[in-house]
């Protein structure tokens, strides 16, 4: 779920960078979605989003349901899922943060490898159409 939450975020930020007029190159989206995720600055801004909205989440109050669930853990009647998440795992927060902020990275990453092969297949494409197209025209018009 944490993948699919930053994952998430990722493509909200990357959105409008994703945004071309219908005449451009997939590339050329890929290429700015780079730039965009690529940045220190969104993927700090994502970061915290993500951090904030996981403390929303994290805020609600599951000790009363756990006592009836699963009398042995170690939940109190007044705990929030993030009391329970942080004394699991005392870094919880900071790993939270780094994690979302090296995804962000890495989409954008991936975005301008997706940017340099799609080129390069547009352009294997336009080669192949080339060297076809004696053949094409050789063939009946009725075909």
């Amino acid at each position: 779920m944490r993948r699919f939450a930053l994952t998430m975020a990722a493509m909200l930020v990357a959105t409008p960078a994703l945004a071309q007029p219908s005449r451009a190159r997939p590339e050329d989206g890929a290429r700015a979605a780079a730039a965009v995720l690529g940045s220190p600055i969104t993927q700090d801004a994502v970061a915290a989003t993500v951090a904030r909205l996981a403390d929303i989440l994290l805020d609600t109050k599951v000790g009363p349901l756990a006592a009836l669930t699963d009398p042995d853990a170690d939940i109190r009647p007044n705990d929030t899922l993030g009391d329970v998440k942080r004394r699991d795992d005392p870094d919880f927060d900071r790993r939270l943060y780094a994690d979302t902020r090296h995804a962000v990275a890495v989409v954008g990453a991936a975005a301008g490898s997706a940017a340099v092969e799609a080129a390069s297949i547009r352009r294997t494409a336009d080669r192949l159409r080339e060297a076809l197209a004696p053949l094409a025209a050789a063939l009946p018009a009725d075909r």
